[in-house]
């Protein structure tokens, strides 16, 4: 598995874990945080954390 693939992974198992953390709510719920996709009814909330700290590690500068 290739160093982004294991990133990735990574970054979904987080994501699922918050989700859990934060009883399976949206972090626009949550957080008040806007959702960086579009979301309907067929979303799951994981995703949109995943989504939304994919979207955080864009806009990072590299350290």
């Amino acid at each position: 598995m290739s160093e982004c693939a294991t990133e990735l992974k990574a970054l979904e198992k987080a994501a699922k874990y918050i989700c859990t953390m934060k009883c399976g709510l949206c972090p626009m719920v949550v957080e008040n945080i806007p959702c960086p996709q579009q979301c309907d009814l067929e979303t799951v909330p994981w995703r949109c954390w995943f989504a939304y700290f994919r979207s955080q590690s864009q806009q990072e500068p590299e350290h």
